[in-house]
């Protein structure tokens, strides 16, 4: 009996010890915080990642996403991953103006009227130059990813700029967007993406800027009314990498990141479209009254937004200067 069981128990240690070295000599993992919920375009997209990266290098390397903020708020993924905490992380375009204002040009009200004129920019010098500015913030900045024009959600209809006067509306960490809800009436009230619901439910908040993605994900359909399609700007992501781990992973392991990371962007290109069609379709069917914007209306909030344009750093409008010629 003692005989079978010292070798049942030698049997059963060798192998974590073999399975061990194994999987660290044939497994890298890439941890990636999301503050996105699973089912979100941002979370979707770091699947497409996750799944194209482990196909590629067969198993080389492991892909983990930690969706709804499991592992760190939104705020802290830049820090995160300069400090080698993470490896990866995608966070939006208002955390990362925080800490490179360049970035505000994209949060510029009602600058692009669509993807196409945005990706444009994007794909040339003025994008190139954004995401070679995250250098010196000890982070590689790769690619730009999409969650839809912000729109605004409210409890009663907003089909003129009036409408918005004196309500509470939310916004998340963006200096440019909190002087946009100011320039147009409204009164900003800073909520992390993860609190939305419950703080419009309580009150806290008349309205939020959101993405119609978003804004169906977390059905705000239950506790507001109307979603306008103000198209605000185009709310968006960046996609930064630790530069000390990236070089570690040679010519070879560039090559299957950098490929997976394409594939990640042309299915968030394509997916985004889809997104929010299918967004306010559904918000329509459960309720909420969806409200367009006409031309002449357009123009009017342009008009009252102008002195936040007036006041906008000479770089940002240097760039603006560059996207309208």
């Amino acid at each position: 009996m003692k005989y079978t069981t010292a070798i049942f128990a030698a049997i059963l240690f060798s192998f974590p010890i073999f399975g061990a070295k194994h999987d660290a000599k044939a497994q890298t993992e890439i941890k990636i915080p999301m503050e996105t919920p699973p089912g979100h375009i941002k979370t979707r997209s770091a699947e497409a990642f996750k799944k194209a990266l482990e196909t590629i290098s067969k198993g080389k390397y492991k892909v983990s996403i930690f969706p709804s903020a499991q592992l760190m708020m939104g705020k802290d993924e830049v820090p995160a991953v300069a400090r080698g905490q993470v490896q990866m992380a995608v966070p939006t375009i208002g955390y990362v103006s925080n800490i490179e204002p360049a970035f505000k040009l994209l949060e510029v009200p009602m600058l692009f009227e669509s993807y196409g004129s945005m990706e444009k920019v994007l794909n040339g010098s003025i994008g190139k130059g954004l995401l070679k500015k995250l250098e010196k913030k000890r982070v590689m900045a790769t690619h730009f990813w999409y969650d839809g024009f912000v729109a605004l959600w409210s409890k009663k209809p907003i089909k003129t700029v009036k409408d918005l006067k004196n309500l509470k509306i939310r916004v998340w960490p963006s200096e440019v967007l909190a002087n946009s809800t100011k320039a147009l009436g409204g009164s900003p009230t800073a909520i992390p993406g993860p609190e939305v619901f419950l703080a419009l439910k309580t009150g806290v908040a008349d309205g939020a800027w959101t993405t119609p993605p978003y804004g169906n994900l977390i059905k705000l359909y239950e506790v507001l009314n109307s979603v306008t399609k103000v198209n605000l700007f185009p709310f968006g992501y960046v996609v930064v990498v630790n530069p000390a781990w990236y070089k570690k992973q040679g010519a070879a392991g560039q090559k299957m990141i950098q490929a997976a990371l394409a594939e990640a962007k042309a299915y968030n290109l394509r997916e985004i479209r889809n997104a929010i069609e299918s967004a306010y379709k559904n918000v329509a069917a459960n309720g909420m009254k969806v409200i367009g914007f006409s031309k002449a209306e357009r123009a009017r909030w342009i008009k009252t937004l102008k002195p936040l344009y007036d006041g906008l750093d000479p770089e940002i409008k240097s760039m603006i200067k560059k996207i309208k010629n």
